[in-house]
């Protein structure tokens, strides 16, 4: 039923989406044609709390325990490496560390460092590469995230305004009709 963010954003990623993951919507009339709608991430039922202890709405009594790093290194398995370069991001920091530590390297190498150095500044190059790098493709997600919920939002209040406008012409056809029938009854 409920799936959690980090599974949504999974599926999002590997392309296995079915189109609901960041809406929740169902695939009724209503909401049939309206793309904007899937971006929605914050409207959904289904997201009720991604907090430790809350389960469909209903927060538990028993207290969250403090994971320690052991906790963290048990919750690791051998198949979550294989799966890294499924994560939005990953493979983009990586390319980039890789490239970095290939430049930096060799260009240490060809300048004459000793081989121990220069690998040492090439591991150095992939990391701060791949790390520069993914951070900066979550910092473009985030802004992107930002960018559709504005539009998300600038539609909405489209939206009830054109409903509104609707609403003002239903009236006065409304009332230009009971005008018509009240002066042929006058008649």
């Amino acid at each position: 039923m409920g799936r959690s963010l980090q599974q949504t954003l999974a599926a999002e990623s590997q392309g296995k989406g079915d189109g609901r993951e960041l809406s929740g919507h169902s695939d009724s009339p209503a909401s049939a044609g309206k793309t904007y709608d899937s971006f929605n991430y914050l409207a959904t039922s289904e997201n009720i709390s991604s907090l430790p202890g809350a389960h469909q709405g209903k927060v538990s009594k028993q207290q969250p325990t403090n994971a320690g790093l052991f906790d963290a290194l048990r919750s690791i398995q051998l198949g979550d490496f294989g799966e890294v370069h499924k994560k939005p991001c990953t493979r983009e920091g990586f390319l980039t560390g890789i490239a970095a530590g290939f430049g930096i390297g060799g260009i240490r190498a060809i300048l004459g460092a000793p081989i121990f150095t220069a690998c040492s500044w090439a591991v150095g190059a992939f990391v701060f590469g791949s790390f520069a790098m993914h951070e900066y493709c979550q910092q473009k997600r985030r802004m992107e995230k930002a960018g559709i919920q504005r539009i998300n939002a600038a539609l909405d209040e489209k939206k009830v305004e054109l409903e509104r406008k609707r609403e003002e012409i239903r009236k006065a056809r409304r009332k230009a009709k009971e005008e018509a029938n009240r002066q042929k009854a006058g008649r």
